[in-house]
């Protein structure tokens, strides 16, 4: 006779508790949702990696695309060309249309980016205007210049986590 598995026990962290990382990590999903534009784009919630894998093998509209691009302080030419698509190409996709994979997973990364700057300079307007900063660390170019590939997007990344531990860059 098997015996079976212990049922999980429920736990409740009191309100006193400090933030634990499970719930830190649901705030920054629900921040990323927030930026490609909220409940009325992204119509499941993000709760953690399995969804934006799920996300970006169903594609997300393109109308998260203008919601990025304000985070970002960029235009939609310039989303296009981070995107590797051309301007005409993405105005002719109707707002609803679903976003390729690989475009899909483009714009996640950016948003995790914007995410992360956003959290490291304090709000929308100064990651935007760091953006757009020439750094002496990035060859006196900007970080927006990075952005069209991932590995861009992880150096740009790993510089937030420097600024972040006031390592000058």
């Amino acid at each position: 006779m098997k015996k079976k598995p212990p049922k999980p026990r429920s736990y409740k962290i009191p309100e006193d508790e400090p933030v634990s990382l499970a719930q830190e990590a649901a705030v920054q999903y629900e921040t990323m949702s927030v930026i490609l534009g909220g409940n009325k784009i992204v119509k499941k919630p993000l709760t953690g990696d399995f969804d934006l894998i799920a996300l970006t093998r169903e594609g997300i509209k393109k109308s998260t695309l203008k919601s990025l691009a304000e985070h970002l302080g960029i235009s939609m030419e310039t989303m296009s060309r981070l995107l590797h698509s051309s301007h005409r190409n993405i105005q002719r996709k109707d707002e609803e249309e679903l976003l390729d994979t690989l475009k899909t997973e483009k714009v996640l990364e950016l948003a995790a980016l914007a995410q992360r700057g956003i959290e490291v300079m304090g709000n929308k307007a100064a990651f935007a205007e760091w953006l757009h900063a020439p750094l002496t660390a990035l060859g006196n170019k900007t970080p927006l210049d990075f952005l069209d590939t991932s590995f861009g997007i992880q150096m740009v990344t790993k510089l937030l986590g420097r600024l972040e531990q006031g390592v000058y860059s």
